[in-house]
């Protein structure tokens, strides 16, 4: 190489080179040519503009093994090669799993659209003509690894992300009462009981809960915060933070919504809030006093509505958007054989009304067409299987379901 080609190669490096980092210098870069002088002029730009990890090959056999054992990041190859060229090359390397997403930059002299075309058929990330440009041959090289290292790295944060995902829905999933808990209550106060709970994309903002208040009663809530994801997921634990720490304390489904709302209004940004179902069963007195702020309809079957599904009034303002707001008690006959069925509101939006499988009624309707002694759980098969004969994966919104029955005849 005569003097004044490494004082031009030289310049290029000073004037593009200066500022690659680390991990660019050390990127790996494997050039595929079956003329020796060729490879020699292409390592020659990329060693002056920084690049200190390249290796060659003389032809595409020899590129492929050098490939599948070094797993480089940019491949640079010539087209027309003896035995296999740079198509062959192009297709192997992009059907290999080890080296699918590794770029290649093909140089060539082809002129015509449909025989470019098929380099990129070929798997080819970008073409370069011939004669190569020393600039335009170490601006696509920088392009193509700094857009291979953002990939990295995005998919590394994606990994990571999953991995925290999952962790936190293990949390709110443990924040959910557990099947022991709920035997043990159920064993207490002569009730069978029956949850569902789905988060739409993995983290959700439903939460319910049952906490002993003495030897006749028994809380019961279901609580649905508005938006998806992380934020929606932080509030349910604040919620069952609140719950389990004791501050909310109350003598009725009205006053336990109020002080939570007190609660939320002060902690809930503008625009954010959880509509709430709260009941206070008693069961010496075969009653239940209730409260909502804004929940779907609770569905009771019991004397008062006649053997009959029934949807409950549930008006009430939602959590955390009106500081007074205030709430009223309702009392509902709940004698043994009585069940109350409690949702979200993704159960009657999926998909989106008008198209919804269920409204309010319509959910009644299914429920009264089971067996008149159905258990909570197969009301709860029953209801979700009709609800996947939609096709959908999962539902639109966070999903949570609660069916309790006052059973009859246990000691």
């Amino acid at each position: 190489m005569s003097v004044g080609r490494q004082e031009f190669e030289g310049e290029i490096g000073r004037r593009f080179g200066d500022n690659l980092g680390f991990e660019l210098k050390n990127a790996r870069i494997l050039i595929v040519d079956d003329t020796l002088t060729v490879r020699a002029v292409i390592a020659g730009y990329l060693r002056n503009y920084g690049y200190i990890n390249l290796r060659e090959a003389c032809d595409g056999a020899e590129g492929i093994d050098i490939a599948l054992d070094w797993n480089p990041d940019l491949v640079i190859t010539d087209l027309m090669m003896p035995g296999m060229d740079g198509f062959e090359l192009c297709y192997r390397l992009h059907s290999s799993p080890k080296t699918e997403n590794v770029p290649i930059l093909v140089q060539t002299a082809l002129n015509k659209s449909e025989e470019r075309s098929a380099v990129f058929s070929a798997g080819a990330a970008d073409l370069i003509s011939k004669p190569i440009d020393p600039q335009e041959l170490l601006g696509r090289v920088r392009t193509h690894l700094e857009k291979r290292r953002l990939i990295a790295r995005l998919s590394d944060f994606q990994r990571r992300m999953e991995n925290e995902l999952a962790l936190a829905r293990t949390m709110q999933e443990s924040i959910l009462p557990e099947e022991e808990v709920v035997a043990r209550i159920s064993a207490r106060y002569r009730i069978s009981m029956a949850s569902h709970y789905e988060a739409s994309i993995g983290l959700g903002g439903d939460l319910w809960g049952l906490t002993p208040i003495d030897d006749d009663r028994l809380l019961l809530y279901s609580a649905d915060f508005s938006g998806h994801g992380v934020g929606s997921a932080l509030n349910t634990f604040r919620l069952h933070s609140f719950i389990v720490g004791g501050a909310l304390q109350a003598n009725s489904p009205a006053e336990w919504l109020s002080r939570l709302n007190t609660f939320f209004y002060k902690l809930l940004p503008v625009g954010q809030f959880a509509t709430v179902f709260c009941a206070f069963i008693d069961f010496a007195r075969g009653t239940f006093d209730y409260a909502s702020a804004g929940a779907p309809p609770p569905i009771l079957n019991a004397p008062e509505t006649a053997g009959a599904f029934r949807p409950l009034c549930s008006a009430g303002y939602p959590i955390g958007l009106l500081g007074e707001a205030h709430y009223e008690n309702a009392t509902c006959a709940f004698p043994p054989g009585s069940t109350l069925f409690l949702y979200s509101d993704a159960l009657i939006e999926t998909p989106e009304p008008p198209d919804a499988v269920f409204t309010t009624q319509s959910l009644c309707d299914f429920l009264q067409s089971l067996p008149p002694d159905a258990s909570p759980l197969l009301c709860k098969e029953q209801v979700l299987k009709h609800l996947r004969k939609t096709g959908m994966e999962k539902p639109e919104d966070d999903l949570t379901i609660v069916v309790l029955k006052s059973e009859k005849g246990l000691a």
